[in-house]
């Protein structure tokens, strides 16, 4: 059974009198566990098709579902609650917050979106930092660890709220090629012990490479699908 499912998706943007088409009649399932990921040129419409998945966009046709929920017609508050229930993001520059410990940052989600109880959150904090290997660096800030550890962070905060897919745009960019390996690694460990669905939008072989299936875009269009490795 499908996870996600786009039906005939376009989304246009307007500026002034110019319009430009970003996705055109986009139709697309992604089943619950995959490691996804989409491919093409700068303005391919890789970027906006993970807005859309993500709730923070919402395409100008077509339906958008995930999780059995059409998320194309929810509101501004119910779009928040799901995307903090169900959704999680990894970023190119990792977002972590400057002024809060990789601990806090970790746990930041589920201050703001679950009620989570005290011993519960810890758990899960934990848990997960032991996971990525940051466990002893919890109490750290920021800009005292590495780039390559940000984005293993940036995992762990992705998933402490266990939502049904993370989101992924360009999450190895500013890394190193042993980094990179080592947070791809990661995720797909993730994904093996929690049934995470990860997708992925990319330039990144490393990243191509261990997708299971590979979508390239062209023009806002699908063009190709392959499995991963071809």
């Amino acid at each position: 059974m499908s996870l996600i499912k786009m039906e005939n998706v376009t989304k246009i943007y307007h500026t002034g009198e110019i319009s430009v088409t970003a996705l055109q009649n986009i139709n697309l399932e992604i089943d619950k566990g995959s490691f996804i990921s989409f491919i093409g040129p700068s303005g391919s419409g890789k970027t906006t098709l993970l807005n859309l998945i993500g709730c923070l966009d919402k395409p100008t046709e077509g339906d958008i579902i995930v999780n059995d929920v059409k998320i194309n017609l929810l509101d501004r508050k119910n779009g928040a609650k799901f995307r903090g229930d169900s959704l999680g993001f990894v970023f190119q520059n990792f977002n972590l917050v400057p002024v809060l410990t990789v601990y806090e940052n970790v746990e930041y989600p589920l201050l703001m979106v679950k009620n989570v109880p005290v011993s519960e959150r810890r758990t899960r904090v934990l848990d997960l930092l032991e996971k990525v290997n940051m466990l002893d660096q919890k109490n750290k800030y920021p800009n005292q660890i590495s780039g390559g550890q940000k984005q293993r962070v940036a995992v762990a905060r992705a998933l402490v709220t266990n939502p049904s897919v993370v989101l992924a745009d360009e999450p190895t960019a500013n890394l190193d090629h042993k980094t990179a390996l080592k947070v791809i690694d990661i995720m797909r460990q993730m994904k093996k012990e929690l049934g995470t669905t990860f997708i992925f939008s990319t330039h990144d072989p490393k990243i191509v490479g261990n997708a299971e299936i590979v979508y390239t875009l062209e023009d806002g269009k699908i063009v190709n699908n392959k499995k991963g490795g071809e």
